[in-house]
């Protein structure tokens, strides 16, 4: 990883640990200068660029947490990056992301799918490098160093509860520590109004749902990677439901526990926790 993309700690979350019953520690993610792990990913997809590639500039479609890691990658190789985000995506989320390298910035189209598909037809007009937020190898390879430290920091680590959207994250962790770790278990969490992870685990099969309304949308994806969900499905990985009311609980919970300022995606592993211990018995 780069030096600005930093090893997280761990830390005991003595609330959730007395609600279960067991040692719960929380990945501090949002101590990373972009306030999420998604910076990790970005980073070394665009590491790998050759020189020509590097020339030519990337892209991505995000509202959030990927633009700025793409953004904040771009900028350590000064890399020209343009991130096209949604119409209806909020002024601090435009504002934070042009902190990073000064990237151009496109708003366009009223969803998410509308910015992506925008997105592509950029990249084939300008010859551009299209940076994926979680269906690509090198991405998933970038979330597995997340994995990595957890084993160097709690080697007696049973279980590891990760928040899943279009799975990259997820994905990454299980290659990292299932490949050798097979008395680990990984589970995700979804939530219930966006569970196209969830039921493409109980399918067996890629499922697309339509647009729904949570308040996590950091994991509101229609549907799983096509990567992602075959390295789940490899490793068997179970994906839980929760619903909004318990994200909101876990936000307050986490917040007035632990101190800790956590977004609605990133809370929903601890829901589960608090309110599903059975999953992790």
């Amino acid at each position: 990883m780069h030096p600005e993309i930093i090893r997280t700690p761990l830390q005991i979350w003595r609330h959730g640990s007395s609600a279960t019953g067991k040692t719960v520690q929380v990945k501090l993610e949002t101590l990373q200068r972009t306030g999420s792990f998604k910076a990790r990913g970005a980073w070394n997809r665009i590491r790998l660029l050759r020189p020509a590639e590097r020339k030519a500039g990337v892209i991505c479609a995000s509202a959030g947490n990927h633009a700025q890691g793409v953004a904040l990658a771009s900028s350590f190789l000064n890399i020209r990056a343009t991130i096209v985000m949604p119409l209806s995506t909020p002024e601090i989320k435009i504002i934070q992301t042009r902190l990073y390298g000064e990237p151009e910035i496109i708003l366009h189209g009223k969803s998410l799918s509308e910015a992506y598909h925008h997105a592509l037809a950029l990249q084939k007009e300008r010859g551009s490098i299209f940076i994926p937020p979680y269906d690509d190898d090198a991405v998933i390879a970038g979330q597995a160093t997340l994995g990595l430290e957890i084993l160097e920091q709690w080697p007696d680590v049973d279980t590891i509860v990760v928040p899943v959207g279009g799975g990259g994250l997820i994905a990454g962790i299980a290659t990292a520590v299932l490949t050798h770790h097979d008395d680990i278990r990984v589970v995700g969490v979804q939530s219930d109004k966006a569970d196209a992870a969830a039921r493409s685990m109980e399918q067996n099969g890629r499922v697309a749902i339509a647009h729904a309304e949570t308040i996590a949308d950091g994991i509101n994806v229609a549907e799983i990677g096509e990567k992602p969900f075959e390295i789940l499905r490899k490793f068997h990985v179970p994906v839980i439901r929760v619903n909004d009311e318990e994200i909101c609980f876990a936000i307050t919970a986490l917040c007035q526990t632990a101190k800790l300022v956590v977004e609605p995606a990133g809370a929903a592993p601890a829901a589960a926790i608090l309110f599903h211990p059975e999953s992790f018995e």
